[in-house]
């Protein structure tokens, strides 16, 4: 996720710890992203903007895992549990302060940290100042999740694709997916029914795809996946098969569904990409899947 106004925030955060690298990061269960850093100072350690390792090489699980306090390392060569980790010769870490960065509702989004390359002398009195930021942070990503996220879905909106393709940086491939009969459980069911099986369609598109792949809902029925860095045929193939499979099959539910999917398949290039001439060639794609009798796939 790409959050515009967090680069701003570091900055501040870095006039009031300075001589640091400082990031915001990302954790979940299994693993942490640096979403964002700054480093004014030219520290030289190895920690570096969209960077995701497993959570358990990343000193932040100790926030994470823990009672998800603040956590003050001086000296990480000399810490029982820094000590031990490889990130800290790799990537020249010789002191460590880190906070947690909380949605309104309680849920931790990630931890806002700095970073040393040198033996650290960090007090009470750094911590109150990230812990500061910590809570500017938490208004600005709720305001940005309001923003990028759709809310019945908890998806990325059409904002974030334009956001997505205003920022390219690689190639990849996109999927243009319209649910095939999906009017009819609304008719038939009633709206409540229809939201429940668009959740349940964006939780089995999630299931198949990668955590690096990105999933937006446009609206109504239709959703689109962003695949940064893939463009082999072969591979989009088998991601399309696997998607109509699991979209075609509702008899786990509680309703008589004859609901599948129909899909436009287009590449596009960093250095010449158009996010509505993608969208527009995925969808003629998509038409005439449609009208060669739905649940199917085909290239632009």
């Amino acid at each position: 996720m790409e959050y515009p106004a967090i680069s701003d925030l570091l900055k501040l955060v870095n006039q009031s710890i300075t001589g640091m690298k400082i990031f915001l990061g990302r954790t979940t269960d299994e693993t942490f992203t640096v979403i964002k850093t700054i480093d004014t100072s030219n520290t030289g350690i190895q920690v570096f903007d969209n960077q995701t390792i497993d959570i358990k090489g990343s000193y932040c699980q100790q926030i994470f895992f823990g009672n998800q306090e603040p956590l003050i390392i001086n000296n990480t060569r000399e810490h029982p549990f820094t000590s031990k980790l490889p990130v800290t010769i790799e990537a020249n870490i010789f002191s460590y302060i880190g906070v947690p960065v909380f949605y309104k509702d309680g849920e931790m989004f990630g931890t806002l940290c700095a970073l040393g390359n040198s033996e650290g002398n960090f007090t009470e009195d750094d911590i109150e100042t990230l812990q500061s930021f910590s809570n500017l942070f938490s208004y600005v990503l709720e305001l940005e999740k309001l923003a990028i996220y759709d809310p019945l879905t908890n998806l990325y909106n059409r904002r974030y694709l334009n956001l997505f393709f205003s920022n390219l940086e690689n190639s990849g491939s996109l999927m243009f997916i319209d649910l095939d009969n999906f009017k009819q459980v609304n008719d038939l069911y009633g709206h409540d029914a229809g939201d429940e099986i668009l959740i349940e369609v964006g939780n089995r598109i999630s299931n198949v795809i990668k955590s690096t792949d990105r999933l937006v809902r446009l609206g109504g029925d239709e959703f689109v996946i962003i695949l940064p860095n893939q463009t082999k045929a072969t591979v989009n193939e088998s991601i399309a098969k696997k998607l109509i499979d699991q979209l075609s099959n509702w008899e786990d539910t509680s309703y008589q569904l004859s609901v599948s999917a129909s899909i436009g398949i287009v590449e596009f290039d960093a250095e010449d990409c158009d996010i509505k001439q993608l969208l527009k060639a995925a969808d003629n794609a998509l038409y005439e899947v449609k009208q060669e009798g739905k649940r199917g796939f085909k290239y632009a």
